[in-house]
């Protein structure tokens, strides 16, 4: 959807305050995996009308402990698929050597990154917010993520360090561009080759034989279609070859400039907090997904539906994806699935009328009237389309800020039901209406404060 920017720093300097700053104009969903702070937690949120994925991670400690081996995990692979970060900064604190080779590990990334100072409203940061400019960077943005002090600033940086434009999926609208993912030995490569019919990408027991995309374009049905088969994404603290670090990061690139993606999982094995976190990014892309369970020849009836089961659970942050079950090996199932995916993404393109989606929306609101908070319940006045590909809609209208992270998610639910959106990524963003005369103060006349002075003294 946009550039995906990390938030990178030590325990307890803001990380996630200044996450749920950031995200919290528009109440995106959140993806939250283990319930654990040590997890990645992915977000989107806009500046100016462009589109962000943001990442918060887990604090970095300075020692060998277990937990901190486990964050670590975490962090750099956020580093990894991340464009650019916010490294950020307790002011009240004085910096440390971690700083500095924080500082050390994000500029050897070779990417674009924000230095934040954070809780710099405290008397304690004055001291050393000088330290800090010192971190080879021209600029210090000094922020409060607690009470949104230099958040402004902070957001025209991103909009000029990061900028974000929304993805063009190929050079012609009619070419479907399909991205094959997942872990090491899940069976991409023979997905690949089946479906072209010829060994193009090779396949071995081995992990990581895959490691530069590639591209290939085939026909299929009534059309074309490009297949990128893609190096194995699996945990950072297992790759250990500069070569394999440069696959992984074109595979995600190749993801975020394809139409749709298959995202394939051994179906002998558990669903992991890894492919987790990239099919939550697949969604925050915005991209039209479909979840593939391969090897399901090895896997009875009572098998698939209790691994159905957990799957649905597992999603439960992202309902509506649709789950496959094939056979690469016999190729079985291999055809449907990619079929089924050439029929989203193009579902996904069909343009939409805006009448036709505000009369949508209005009979959400009608069946099911958003809650009041306090004297006042939200009003819906005007829906229109951001952006087709991938979906954003704006709800224009009062009081939308009371409205709940639950009531937005069933508004995008309906919305999909009605226009069958199954596995296409929708995000609903709010506006409020500006009162006119919210900042004007209201003078009373001298009758109507001799008839207040009257109704108090009864």
């Amino acid at each position: 959807m946009g550039p995906v920017i990390a938030i990178i720093g030590k325990p307890n300097v803001g990380k996630s305050s200044l996450f749920n700053r950031l995200i919290k104009e528009e109440k995106a969903i959140v993806a939250d995996f283990s319930g654990s702070t040590r997890d990645r937690l992915y977000g989107n949120f806009s500046v100016s009308g462009f589109s962000y994925t943001l990442v918060d991670t887990g604090g970095i400690l300075d020692n060998d402990s277990e937990m901190n081996s486990l964050v670590l995990d975490q962090v750099n692979e956020a580093i990894l698929e991340a464009d650019g970060f916010i490294f950020l900064l307790d002011a009240s604190q004085p910096m440390n050597k971690l700083d500095i080779n924080i500082n050390t590990r994000l500029r050897k990334s070779n990417k674009n990154y924000l230095i934040v100072a954070n809780k710099s409203e405290l008397k304690s940061a004055r001291d050393n917010l000088d330290e800090f400019y010192k971190l080879n960077k021209n600029e210090l943005i000094k922020i409060s993520a607690k009470n949104g002090k230099g958040i402004k600033e902070l957001k025209d940086n991103i909009n000029e360090v990061f900028p974000s434009r929304i993805e063009k999926v190929s050079s012609t609208e009619n070419e479907v561009k399909i991205c094959i993912l997942g872990k090491p030995n899940a069976g991409k490569s023979t997905f690949f080759n089946q479906i072209l019919k010829s060994n193009r990408s090779i396949v071995s027991r081995n992990p990581g034989t895959t490691r530069d995309p590639v591209l290939e374009i085939t026909k299929f049905k009534s059309g074309e279609v490009s297949l990128i088969d893609t190096a194995g994404l699996r945990k950072k603290s297992k790759i250990s070859q500069d070569i394999e670090i440069f696959s992984v990061t074109n595979a995600i690139k190749s993801m975020r400039s394809s139409s749709g993606v298959i995202y394939l999982l051994d179906g002998k094995e558990s669903l992991t907090d890894q492919d987790l976190h990239l099919i939550s990014l697949t969604i925050s892309s915005g991209k039209p997904l479909i979840i593939g369970i391969n090897k399901s020849d090895l896997l009875s009836k009572y098998d698939k539906s209790i691994l159905t089961r957990a799957l649905n659970l597992k999603l439960r942050f992202a309902p509506g994806i649709e789950i496959k079950y094939l056979s690469a090996k016999d190729n079985k199932g291999t055809s449907s699935i990619l079929n089924a995916l050439v029929k989203l993404v193009k579902r996904s393109k069909n343009k939409m009328d805006t009448s036709n989606v505000n009369k949508i929306f209005q009979e959400a609101f009608m069946k099911n009237v958003p809650p009041m908070k306090g004297r006042f319940r939200p009003k819906l006045k005007y829906v229109s389309l951001v952006n087709q590909s991938p979906l954003i809609i704006k709800i224009q209208g009062n009081n939308l800020d009371s409205l709940t992270i639950q009531y937005l998610k069933y508004l995008e639910n309906y919305f999909r039901k009605v226009k069958n959106l199954k596995g296409i990524p929708i995000k609903i963003i709010t506006k409020n209406n500006k009162n006119p005369y919210s900042e004007k103060k209201n003078i009373l006349t001298k009758k109507q404060l001799a008839k207040r002075k009257r109704v108090r003294r009864h």
